[in-house]
């Protein structure tokens, strides 16, 4: 018996070993369901298995919020199509320096100032800057004054690189947007080359006179024009935004001719894209919220090119320098007489005649003024297509 059992335990074991060389090895996959080791995987395998990288968190920015003093440049980053026009409005004298409660000038004092002054930008605007920069800013931007934590409704986020501070564009609080004001445009006014009023109709925020309950008014900080292309211009105070904000005003040229409180003009090589262009949008920025006028179009007529035109008086008649009007879509003369100046100044205007191509002569009715209150005659060519054109009278 002993026998017997002995060879049956080395059969058994000659079987395995058969099993063994057909191919049931522990990498067989059957076969390593059975073991409790795990098998290294191959090099192959190794190299075409996909890598976790581990990327860190970014730590949060924490932000304080304050007001600084923000050239027009700095003010305006961001939020129109270009910054690099602007430098400094130059007024033609010492007044008006405190009209607006947030323009930011260098005016100092009347004798200090005798011979005028220079808008800047805009002052008390509302800044988010890192908690941890806000000592290195106020370094750089002496006018900042910390406020706390806690986030006005519009602000712009300054960012800190060395010993210079950039700005992102505004986080807007929109308070209203307007879609049914009315607009008028004049190209010839003591204001500018081209000035622009807005109405409003059904809602009220426009300030058009000078008391201040107005959601818009003297402290108003800028203005966004933005045209049906997309061109987007800042404006600037007193010499684009008034104390009665419903109307602005802005030159392409820097001809100070028709706005005498102002010797520089600033931003022109922008304000100059707007000829030819179609305004639809205005953005009144005030310190806290922007209001949104979407318009039915102010089309900014371009400037004419051709020579200048004169007309001479012999009573009540007026002879134009220049009879060719062809290239004009239904240009009118008109003529006024003006006593006075400023807005005590009387105007009546004595003369609206169609123009003509070949007709250069046209008679004014004069019985409506008084000759010896020594008044003085202008006149003007306004048409579809072209800006006003002024008339000198000799």
């Amino acid at each position: 018996m002993k026998k017997l059992i002995t060879l049956s335990i080395a059969a058994a074991l000659t079987c395995a070993t058969v099993l063994a060389g057909c191919g049931k090895s522990a990498e067989d996959p059957v076969a390593a369901t059975n073991t409790k080791t795990p098998v290294a995987a191959s090099s192959e395998s190794s190299e075409s298995a996909p890598q976790t990288v581990s990327t860190p968190t970014p730590t949060p920015v924490t932000y304080v919020y304050g007001t600084a003093s923000l050239t027009y440049a700095e003010y305006y980053s961001g939020d129109v199509t270009s910054t690099e026009g602007f430098d400094a409005v130059t007024s033609a004298t010492n007044k008006k320096n405190a009209i607006m409660s947030n323009m930011y000038t260098d005016f100092v004092d009347a004798e200090t100032n005798a011979a005028g002054y220079h808008i800047l930008g805009v002052k008390n605007v509302n800044v988010a800057v890192p908690e941890d920069q806000a000592d290195a800013y106020a370094k750089i931007n002496p006018s900042f004054v910390l406020n706390g934590k806690e986030a006005p409704a519009q602000f712009k986020t300054v960012s800190i690189s060395g010993d210079k501070a950039s700005y992102s564009e505004t986080t807007f609080h929109t308070a209203a947007v307007v879609k049914d004001a009315t607009t008028s445009l004049s190209t010839s006014s003591n204001w500018g080359d081209y000035l622009v009023c807005l109405y409003d109709t059904s809602e009220t925020h426009l300030r058009n006179g000078r008391e201040d309950d107005f959601d818009i008014n003297s402290a108003i900080c800028g203005i966004i024009v933005e045209t049906s292309d997309g061109l987007k211009v800042g404006l600037e105070a007193l010499q684009s935004i008034w104390v009665q904000p419903y109307e602005f005003s802005f030159n392409i040229s820097k001809d100070s001719t028709r706005n005498t409180r102002i010797s520089g003009w600033d931003n022109l090589t922008e304000l100059a894209k707007l000829e030819g262009k179609t305004i639809t949008k205005v953005f009144y920025i005030m310190p806290d919220a922007t209001y949104e006028y979407d318009i039915e179009g102010v089309y900014v007529k371009p400037q004419y090119k051709g020579a200048a035109i004169t007309a001479k008086r012999s009573d009540a008649t007026f002879t134009l320098s220049d009879s060719n009007f062809k290239n004009m879509q239904k240009p009118v003369l008109t003529v006024t007489y003006t006593v006075g100046s400023g807005r005590q100044a009387k105007r009546t205007v004595v003369l609206t005649a169609d123009l003509v191509s070949g007709t250069a002569t046209y008679t004014a009715d004069l019985s409506a003024i008084d000759l010896s209150e020594g008044g003085s005659f202008s006149a003007s060519i306004s048409s579809d297509n072209f800006a006003d054109i002024t008339v000198t009278v000799e």
